[in-house]
């Protein structure tokens, strides 16, 4: 062990500068005025060579410390010519950011020196950066000329000492500089970092002095020790020169500016989610009283909320930094702060490292960041310069926070520190340094061992641990190990692995959430589900979901509707609180309940002890005081509250106040032994203060103590995790950290669910293995990291020898120190989608404090109440006041037994209401219904509008709905009821038979009306009313919540909730704005978006720009999707980033509005010379590029080119046009320059123009169209509205939201408007449905589908897809009541799929029942829209047939066809020519003859055979018809400078006589000529002439192409689209062959469906082919890649062997491998094989076979491999 010094002595500013060289010194003293204290301690011993760890605070210049010795000896050096190009100083930094600002802040400094005070014979001192993000070509460069001081990461380290070419450039290193170690040490990171450091220390040969860098850390002496362990000298015991380990611990007692400031005066009694905004208000008022100021929160989350709430609120200059940010946007914030362009920057934890950002003066920290080191590290970026003054501000969240602020700023204040904890022994690291090991050189297993034990987190490592490690290592096939050798090595693709793969830290992947029918209802994050088990609720996107299985990535879900959430919305976000931080949590509570307990007041205490100002002072005693009130007794050392709470389960509140790791040791234990004694436990939650439990039963609290001390206890906490979410999550990342389960493979980035399917995997076999590696380290880093089993097990040994008590209590509400977290559950009720369902089971004392003043404002009388709704109806003085109040109300008849009616018309005369009646009847305003059969509607009168909704649900009650809990399951097809006309007094002359409007939507109005006419009603009193069963009615109420129509509160003193209009609620409680109902707002939003044009363009320019092609189907009449090709290729439209990054479709005229919500864009050196190069008449990609060296020595000048293009796309600087190309299959994109080529609107304008056009519209709503800050945004709307350019209407939603329109659709909103009912089934990014898309998801639930709109009301969705050309429909849900209007808006939309070449459709679910299980309604309906069964018992088709064939069957028809198979190929090569249009090669030749005696060249003379291009663009032998065929089918004019060319060749042949005539040399002319030959203009003949090809003439070109195809479909006996494009070639258009292919399937000749067994695609079969009997097995054989088959089978080439062409091999007519190879000198040269293990050796038999065959041996090194297997 190293000998440890504490140093203290200093060294005179004098003295230290005569050590410094005279240009250092020189430098020094004119740029600083004075040493600081740890540079006077430290530097003497840096001179000296020890090694030193030097702890001291943020801005006392520590980096220079460090770095000033070094300098110093290179600037020596350089001067007297030493300095040798190699590294002499290697600087770790834990994070790339700090490392770039080292490297800038260090070439500054030497630069200067150079500059100034050296002599220009000076060597050049260089610094080098080398991480993750360095080029290639730079790491090639400093390879080559080695940097003197590298900078880099421990992972950079680590991948460099395994490099051969890295390794001896620090042969001559002198220093090891390890910066901010407080950060690594405690972590895997720094794990893997000591064995770096271990390993280099066996492979450089120089003594290297170790420097360590930190500000806050302890204990040091085992830092110290890590910092040095592997140091040989520590090692050599006979070296009595033992070297010294010196420490500079510089006081932290240095000044700080320390306050706790509270949001607002009445903290105690404001609820949670208010104190947000009041901290938002404080925040800027410090920011403004300051220069530059650093406000730190504790997620990124909430780093994003704070900067657009600060935005919003008028402060200027404020920027947010986190990790999740892109590199450029982080640098540029660092940037803009360093220079003092940024008044406050709000960040998580990215900016608490020692990046030099400036000067800040102020750091604010909202909440307490739960660790005393943390909280030092922010504070010190406050007054970073040396001698600045730290100050901070914290601003508490909660009451429970503000206990915590008190008790960590009291820590720091005392000097308190938190200590760091070290992994031992990490297997999963030693795992992962073991593979990188093999790649330097084999490794005796001793010798390695003795370098694992050298490093210090290694230092008692096991050796039958380290031997375990070897031999999994061995079995998972990551290194070879030979014992009797004793030796291990490098094996496979260990190497690559390590390189794409090194590292310790874990992304937190997220986790799908389905539903049973396959619904993706959203995302969790790894560190959520760790917390999860079966059974478990928890809230996602405002609805409940209880968890039914968790399988790799997926986390399968049922719908919880009514049922609480058990699991916290919150829970996994944060880090635990530190234990020391937790101490001093303990000890303020102590201090203060001694003195309550003696009665004394804690408020002089809290402000004189611990120097709080006294509004914090009281906030802290109410909030104690509170407690006391409940119980004396507080958490301590000594003591834990149990607190048991009056609930419908059994609840335990367990209060610990030791921080989240001891509650999760405990409260697992506590699950545990639970579980063990089959005690269910429903719900296990946990926070700092302690966690709760709620069971199937009560358990004995007083037998708890023993329980705990049985000396398994550990082993059932054990058994217990084993199962849980939090072990598969460690699992995982073990396992990827030992490199079984890599990330990367090569540049291949596994997805997520590869990497967890192969997690998986690994669990379920190392869970069968006893005492598996990987299962014993997730298990260590559970037990060591997430729990505090330390403090556990000291809490348990201390229950027999100690006054360590258990309090137990039975509350009715726990203490408000347990308070969070019972309270946790209900506030996550505020985020449901409605709490009709749940508010009226919670405590009345619950409810108030979660909605605070709102719950009071409600508490109103019924006499308040009346007055308002009389005066909201009137009684009526004629006939229309009677008629607008019959629009309110049910059917008047003479008994008046409607309470609106009897209320308001029982003082009046019947002969005048009579009168009345009379008289509206005869005007045709009112009107009776009958044959409902239901007797409260038959023979009523009813206002016209309310008559059909009455004539409805009589019919629908009196058929069946009264029965049935959804309303939507009843099929109305068929049913009507009459309605009266033409009156003559009470007598009408005829009744008209009336169909049933949409059910939900009477139902719906129904309610709406009887809310808004007789105010508050509980569901009971509705539903008591309406011929519906509770459950309907609820429902319904429920969707008008969600719809913002309708509220729930307590307003008349009832026992349950009461359900009213949300407009009656806003008046009733004071609410003074005039609003609109949001439903009349989303019917105008509805109307202006599917106003229906004439021309596609018109509707473009009303909607700025559409995304999808269907978004135009019910905007453009007679609109289908062939029309998008030609709309998309109008010379008028443009594609690109349209609005704040969306990519969409626009027209010209559009664009200056486009780029007027824009602000002016930024343009980079590189973005400025590609715009340069765009042309007016706009260019290609290819073309914009051409002149940039390409290839894969230059791939990063191609990245940086579509980076910088991209870049110009993003902002709108450049926009696409689509040209339609001949013999293209894709439309080719043109470049337009848009920035400066078109004028923008000003901004206001573009801003008025917009909203006119989509409005009206939210602030919220336009900032995703509107690419400019939030504050310019809201400044601008304001100024519109002043000035009369646009007006601000206020919605309820539910809250008054403010939306801005134009004055015409302001006016609109306050005119009655009819709904407009149509059904429409659209896509999620619809311009109209986009707008609502939440709401959408609410009510339909989360995923990707197609909604279904009746009007404005999402009613359905439809999960669909196309996949390989068909249209896989996995679910419909859509209610019964409309399936009729559904049935033709379905059909509607399968029509037009036929456009994009989809005709074939596929069910599989209707309403999640499988299709064969549906009623005989849903059959009718799919019947009519010509579904069928496909014969499976699971699916229906549409437009196909079912009837697959084995694929060796389809095969086997094939290769007969294609002449390939022994029974159907041509005696000789002379017969297959008079048969074959095209060949490429001998191969393809030679297969299908069973003799062959001359190759094609030879044959080219007697054959008349020419050389030329085909359709597919490869160069193929083939008579002159032929290639005259091919250019018609291309159609492509030649242009006007190649005529004389092709004039020539028309007459010669002979391409010397051009060459001579031309003065040309031979490369030349092939450059000239090559075009034409691609093009089909020219072929060679056998001589090596040229020929010109002239098309056919006289002949129809659609005739000719529809011809080839024919030819083309008749050798194919099944045949898929994508095959027959990929042989067709680009010449025909896809919507060509499937013209073709249509015409045979109407005539018979083929039949469409699925036809090969195993294959998803949609397939055409020739049905005489597949019927045609008697042919026997293929022969096995290979298809070579000139072989025209090798198109047909291009799929299975990719996908199978991963090859694009390659020689394909077949084995009983099955494709079993496929290889690469080079063809020379008469030899096939293997050079790639890919091929099923199992069957190698069949192949290498037929690939033997193949070469005989073609007389050419089989060579290469692969082969030879392959033989010897």
């Amino acid at each position: 062990m190293p000998i440890i010094e504490y140093i203290d002595d200093r060294m005179e500013t004098e003295e230290l500068l005569e050590r410094l060289s005279q240009p250092v010194r020189n430098w020094f003293m004119d740029k600083f005025p004075d040493f600081t204290e740890p540079q006077k301690v430290a530097i003497p011993r840096i001179l000296k060579g020890e090694h030193l760890l030097l702890c001291s605070p943020t801005g006392s210049g520590k980096t220079l410390t460090a770095f000033l010795t070094i300098i110093d000896d290179l600037v020596r050096r350089s001067l007297d010519g030493s300095l040798s190009d190699s590294v002499q100083c290697v600087y770790i930094s834990p994070i790339k950011a700090l490392a770039n600002d080292i490297q800038k802040n260090l070439i500054g400094p030497l630069e200067e020196i150079k500059e100034r005070y050296l002599p220009s014979r000076a060597k050049e001192i260089k610094v080098g950066l080398r991480t993750g993000d360095t080029p290639q070509s730079e790491r090639e460069k400093m390879l080559r000329k080695p940097p003197h001081i590298l900078i880099t990461t421990p992972e950079s380290l680590g991948l460099g000492l395994a490099s051969k070419r890295f390794r001896p450039i620090l042969d001559e290193m002198k220093w090891l500089i390890i910066d901010e170690m407080h950060s690594l040490v405690p972590t895997k990171r720094g794990t893997h970092l000591s064995l770096s450091m271990a390993l280099m220390d066996s492979v450089v040969s120089s003594e290297v002095q170790r420097i360590g860098i930190s500000a806050t850390m302890e204990p040091l002496d085992a830092v110290a020790e890590f910092l040095v362990a592997s140091d040989s000298r520590e090692r050599d015991e006979d070296n009595p020169e033992v070297q010294k380990v010196a420490i500079a611990k510089i006081s932290g007692d240095r000044e700080l500016d320390l306050d706790i400031i509270l949001p607002t005066p009445r903290f105690s009694s404001t609820p949670v989610k208010e104190i947000l905004d009041h901290n938002i208000d404080r925040i800027k008022e410090l920011v403004e009283a300051h220069t530059t100021t650093l406000v730190f929160v504790n997620t990124r989350n909430m780093t994003e909320t704070f900067v657009q709430k600060l935005k919003v609120a008028g402060l200027e200059g404020v920027e947010g930094h986190h990790g999740s940010m892109d590199k450029a946007i982080r640098l540029d914030v660092e940037s803009q702060l360093k220079n003092g362009l940024l008044r406050c920057v709000v960040s998580s934890s990215s900016l608490e490292m020692g990046i030099d950002i400036g000067s800040v003066d102020l750091v604010i920290q909202v909440g307490s960041p739960g660790s005393i080191a943390t909280a030092l590290q922010r504070i010190g970026r406050a007054g970073h310069q040396v001698d600045g003054l730290p100050r901070a501000r914290f601003l508490p969240t909660s009451p429970h926070d503000l206990l915590e602020v008190v008790a960590l700023q009291t820590a720091i204040l005392e000097g308190e520190m938190d200590l760091l904890k070290f992994p031992e022994n990490c297997l999963d690291v030693l795992a992962q340094f073991l593979i990188g090991l093999t790649i330097i050189k084999e490794w005796d297993i001793d010798e390695a061992f003795e370098l694992f034990s050298s490093s210090w987190p290694y230092r008692s490592l096991p050796y039958d641990d380290y031997i375990e490690v070897l031999d999994m290592l061995d079995e998972e096939r990551r290194l070879w190990l030979d014992w009797e050798d004793n030796k291990f090595g490098k094996r496979g693709f260990a190497q690559m692995i390590y390189y794409t793969n090194i590292g310790t830290i874990a992304p937190d992947n997220n986790y799908l959430v389905f539903t049973g029918d396959g619904t993706l209802v959203g995302q969790l994050s790894s560190s959520f589900v760790s917390s999860l088990r079966n059974g478990d609720v928890f809230l996602l996107g405002g609805s409940t979901y209880r968890v039914a299985s968790i399988r790799g990535t997926r986390v399968n879900v049922t719908p919880a509707t009514g049922y609480r959430p058990t699991i916290p919305s919150w829970t996994g976000e944060a880090n635990s609180r530190t234990h020391e931080l937790s101490q001093a949590v303990l000890k303020l509570l102590g201090h203060v309940s001694v003195g309550i307990r003696m009665g004394e007041d804690s408020e002089p205490l809290l402000m004189d002890a611990l120097g709080l100002n006294k509004p914090v002072a009281l906030a802290l005693k109410q909030f104690l005081d509170e407690h006391s009130a409940t119980t004396f007794q507080v958490p301590s050392n000594d003591r834990i509250l149990v607190e048991q709470v009056e609930a419908p389960l059994p609840t335990y509140v367990v209060t610990t106040c030791r921080g989240r790791s001891f509650n999760l040791a405990l409260g697992y234990l506590f699950a545990g032994i639970a579980a063990k004694d089959n005690v269910i436990v429903h719900e296990l939650s946990f926070d700092e203060n302690g966690f709760m439990a709620k069971l199937s039963h009560e358990v004995e609290i007083s037998k708890i103590p023993d329980v705990f001390r049985n000396d398994t206890s550990e082993e059932v906490l054990q058994r217990y995790l084993m199962d849980s979410q939090l072990f598969s999550k460690r699992f995982r990342e073990v396992s990827s950290r030992s490199m079984l389960n890599p990330r990367r493979i090569g540049a291949e980035e596994v997805s997520p669910k590869q990497f967890q399917q192969k997690a998986e995997s690994i669990m379920t076999k190392h869970r069968q293995m006893e005492g598996s590696v990987i299962i014993r380290e997730a298990m260590n880093e559970i037990m060591n990291g997430d729990l505090d089993m330390k403090q556990l097990r000291n809490f348990i040994s201390r229950m027999d020898s100690e006054d360590v008590r258990i309090v137990h209590r039975r509350v009715k509400m726990p203490s408000p120190l347990g308070m969070t977290l019972f309270m946790s559950a209900f506030e996550d009720l505020l985020s449901l989608r409605t709490r009709a369902y749940l508010i009226k089971d919670v405590d009345p004392e619950i409810l108030r404090r979660l909605l605070g003043a709102r719950s009071l404002a409600t508490d109103l009388d019924k006499e308040k109440i009346g007055e308002y709704y009389q005066s909201k109806v009137a009684v009526p003085n004629d006939a229309l006041s009677l008629l607008r109040l019959m629009d309110m109300g049910g059917g008047l008849e003479r008994q008046l037994t409607h309470p609106l009616y009897s209320e308001k018309l029982k003082g009046l005369e019947f002969e005048t209401l009579r009168g009345w009646v009379h008289e509206l009847a005869e005007r045709g305003l009112i009107t009776k219904v009958r044959n409902t059969n239901h007797d409260q509607i038959d023979d009523k009168w009813f206002s016209m509008r309310m008559a059909s909704v009455h004539g409805t649900l009589g019919c629908l009650a009196v058929a069946g709905a009264s029965e049935m809990d959804d309303l939507r399951a009843l099929y109305t097809g068929g049913m009507t009821y009459e309605m009266a006309e033409g009156f003559k007094g009470s007598e009408p002359e005829k009744w008209i038979e009336s169909s049933l409007s949409d059910p939900l939507d009477c139902l719906r109005l129904k309610l709406l009306d009887m809310l808004g006419s007789e105010g508050p009603q509980t569901l009971e009193s509705l539903s008591d009313r309406l011929p519906f069963p509770l459950a309907q009615v609820e429902s319904v109420l429920q969707e008008l919540e969600m719809r913002n129509l309708v509220s729930i509160g307590f307003f008349t003193q009832t026992d349950e909730g009461e359900f009213i209009l949300r407009v009656d609620e806003y008046r009733i409680t004071g609410g003074s704005v005039d609003v609109v109902d949001y439903r009349t707002l989303q019917t105008l939003l509805l109307q202006k978006s599917f106003t229906r044009f004439d021309e596609p363009s018109e509707a473009i320019r009303s909607l700025a720009l559409i995304q999808r092609r269907d978004e135009l189907l019910h905007r453009v009449e007679n609109y289908r999707f062939r029309d998008w090709k030609d709309i998309k290729h109008d010379p008028d439209v443009f594609n690109g980033r349209l609005l704040h990054n969306r990519v969409g479709y626009t027209t010209r005229d559009q664009l200056p509005m486009l780029q007027g919500l824009r602000t002016e864009p930024w343009l980079g050196a590189l973005e400025t010379e590609l715009l340069e190069k765009i042309p007016e008449e706009g260019i290609t990609r290819t073309e914009l590029f051409s002149e940039y060296p390409r290839g894969k020595e230059n791939q990063h000048i191609q990245k940086s080119l579509k980076r910088a293009l991209a870049n110009l796309e993003r902002q709108l600087v450049v926009a696409k046009q689509f040209l339609d190309m001949p013999n293209r299959r894709r439309s080719i994109a043109i470049f337009r320059k848009v920035h400066g080529a078109i004028d923008a609107m000003p901004f206001p304008q573009a801003l008025s123009t917009l909203i006119n056009k989509i409005g009206p519209v939210r602030l919220h709503t336009l900032r995703f169209f509107v690419s400019r800050p939030v504050e310019e945004l809201a400044e601008v709307l304001r100024d519109l509205e002043s000035d009369g350019s646009i007006c601000r209407v206020v919605a309820l939603q539910p809250d008054p939201t403010d939306y801005y329109a134009s004055h015409e659709d302001a006016e609109k909103l306050l005119s009655l408007m009819p709904e407009d009912r149509q059904m429409r089934i659209l896509s999620q990014s619809d311009p109209f449905c986009s707008r609502f898309i939440q709401e959408v998801r609410m009510i339909l639930k989360q995923g990707w589908y197609h909604p279904v709109f009746k009007g404005v009301d999402p009613i359905g969705r439809i999960l669909m897809f196309v996949v390989n050309d068909y249209l896989e429909i996995k679910d419909i849900n859509i209610p019964h009541s409309y399936l009729d209007e559904f049935k033709v808006a379905f059909n509607d939309l399968l029509d037009n799929y036929r456009d994009r070449l989809v005709d074939v459709s596929v069910i599989h679910a209707f309403n999640g029942v499988p299709v064969h299980d549906c009623d005989e309604n849903i059959q009718s309906i799919l019947s009519e829209l010509g579904f069928s069964s496909m014969g499976d018992d699971e699916r229906y088709i549409r437009g196909g047939i079912v009837e697959p064939r084995p694929r060796q069957e389809i095969n086997r028809r094939l290769f007969h066809r294609h002449n390939v198979h022994q029974n159907s190929r041509w005696e000789n090569e002379t017969f297959a020519l008079k048969e074959i249009d095209e060949l490429r090669d001998d191969f393809a030749l030679r297969g299908r003859c069973e003799m062959f005696r001359v190759d094609l060249q030879s044959m080219a003379a007697t054959e008349q055979l020419h050389q030329g291009t085909n359709l597919r663009g490869h160069q193929v032998w083939a008579r002159l018809p032929h290639f005259q065929r091919l250019l018609t089918i291309r159609n492509m004019q030649p242009e006007d400078d190649v005529l004389g060319i092709l004039d020539f060749f028309s007459n010669h042949n002979d391409p010397s006589v051009f060459m001579e005539r031309l003065a040309m040399k031979r490369g030349e002319f092939r450059k000239l000529i090559s075009p034409l030959v691609r093009s089909g203009h020219l072929v060679q003949d056998y001589r090596g002439g040229f020929k010109t090809v002239k098309p056919l003439k006289g002949i129809d070109l659609w005739q000719i192409k529809s011809d080839y195809l024919r030819d083309m479909v008749e050798e194919y006996p099944v045949i898929t689209m994508k095959q027959f494009e990929r042989l067709a070639g680009p010449s025909f258009a896809p919507e060509e062959i499937s013209d073709v292919l249509h015409e045979f399937e109407d005539d018979g000749t083929l039949i469409k469906g699925f036809l090969v067994d195993d294959q998803h695609d949609v397939s055409w079969g020739r049905k005489d082919l597949l019927e045609s009997e008697g042919i026997t097995r293929t022969r096995d054989l290979v298809i070579p890649p000139s072989d025209s088959l090798i198109h047909y089978f291009g799929g299975i080439l990719r996908e199978k062997f991963g090859f694009g062409s390659a020689y394909l091999v077949f084995h009983k007519e099955e494709p079993i491998a496929a290889f690469k190879a080079n063809t020379r000198n008469g030899t096939i040269d293997v050079t790639d094989f890919v091929g099923d293990s199992e069957l190698e050796k069949e192949a290498l038999r037929v690939m033997k076979e193949f070469a005989w065959e073609h007389q050419m041996p089989l060579t290469g090194e692969l082969y030879e491999k392959l033989r010897s297997r």
